[in-house]
């Protein structure tokens, strides 16, 4: 089966947007049905985008749809929750970059966020420049709703999911893995589809065209018209979701891989590592990592991450301060670092309280952002390469 798909990539591989990348015309399956088989794919999926962000729609039946008491609701306390959330933590986040990530922005085209799931909010409030965004998580792909025979109260109920998926990021900047599980389930709101295209809409996004992606056995990825299969994909596997913004004609793009990033799975010989390889990315960010990348289970991610970033972002959750020493990083640390909070233990890293203990090292964070909400005690690290990576 490999070799047969690989003989029909050579065939109809084409350069995708910017390299490495490529993409193929290949049916993922091919008694998958597709998503939305009667209209233009690109504006239904806007379309559905837009109704799922309590945004108005043009088109039918979404159109009426709208005008029904449940999504009224819903988006009048979106409304509310989104502008609440954008005077606490979006807009100080946006003028927190705007001076201290100049830099790093301007010269990052593609942003590498592991263990990231469907954040693409913070990504892009961080990283607004550039052209692709390449998230990592273990939650599955799914699929954007179709509401062509919906009731108001169907509706309702896939709103409130939605809302219930979202409340742990918008109240505590950052998703839980189980509760994600309970929500983003097929009877519920299916995958992480709909929250990145969420996230797209609310920062003012339109959604040009979604595909699947898949790896090949040396890394290659295969994209193909978005399909809806019989039965669940194996991971690793992902989708791309090309955007424009309001008033512009650039094309950019989200990718979203469902993988395990542990060593056993995640080898120097996998499918995606030789991906990832292969990929030029300037910029990584790590945030709520639960501390992964600490143990050595975890070691292949965090030396390619290494390897390969001019500009490393991160909280305390990420790579260990020790990783990056002074010969070979500028170190800018913000905030304040406190003990890990409880959930995690022996992560505690003594050398980083040192560094933060030297007010000449350390500024100030206007912001929430990770484990610490509580406390609102956090701490970001901000690394740049003194000398540029030797192989990218």
């Amino acid at each position: 089966m490999r070799t047969t798909r690989f003989i029909l990539f050579l065939a109809v591989v084409t350069i995708a947007i910017f390299p490495p990348l490529f993409a193929a015309d290949h049916l993922i399956g091919q008694e998958a049905a597709k998503v939305f088989p009667s209209q233009p794919a690109a504006n239904v999926y806007d379309e559905v985008a837009r109704f799922i962000s309590g945004l108005p729609c043009s088109a039918e039946p979404l159109k009426t749809l709208q005008e029904s008491a449940e999504w009224i609701n819903f988006s009048e306390t979106l409304g509310k929750n989104w502008a609440d959330l954008d005077t606490k933590r979006l807009q100080p986040m946006k003028i927190w970059a705007d001076a201290e990530m100049a830099e790093a922005n301007t010269a990052t085209r593609v942003l590498f966020y592991p263990f990231g799931g469907p954040d693409f909010l913070t990504a892009f409030l961080l990283f607004p420049d550039a052209d692709a965004y390449v998230l990592l998580g273990l939650e599955f792909v799914g699929k954007l709703p179709d509401f062509a025979k919906a009731l108001p109260q169907q509706v309702g109920n896939y709103t409130g999911n939605l809302t219930a998926a979202l409340s742990d990021f918008f109240h505590k900047s950052y998703f839980i893995t189980k509760n994600m599980n309970a929500t983003l389930t097929n009877d519920k709101v299916d995958g992480v589809l709909p929250v990145i295209c969420f996230f797209l809409e609310k920062t003012g996004h339109k959604i040009a065209g979604i595909k699947r992606s898949e790896l090949l056995e040396k890394g290659e990825l295969l994209e193909a018209d978005f399909a809806v299969p019989k039965k669940r994909f194996r991971r690793p596997y992902g989708v791309r979701i090309d955007f424009v913004t309001s008033g512009s004609d650039r094309v950019r793009t989200v990718h979203y891989f469902s993988c395990d990033l542990v060593d056993d799975v995640f080898r120097k010989d996998s499918a995606l590592y030789l991906y990832l390889d292969n990929l030029r990315f300037e910029t990584t960010f790590v945030k709520s990592a639960s501390y992964l990348m600490h143990y050595r289970e975890f070691s292949n991610i965090r030396n390619l991450v290494l390897a390969k970033s001019r500009f490393v972002l991160e909280d305390d959750t990420g790579i260990p301060y020790r990783y990056f020493p002074a010969k070979d990083w500028e170190a800018q640390l913000y905030g304040e670092y406190i003990k890990p909070v409880s959930d995690f233990a022996g992560v505690e890293q003594k050398d980083l309280k040192e560094a933060y203990a030297d007010p000449t090292k350390v500024k100030k964070l206007p912001f929430h952002l990770g484990y610490h909400w509580g406390s609102s005690k956090d701490s970001i690290l901000y690394f740049k390469r003194k000398a540029p990576p030797e192989s990218r």
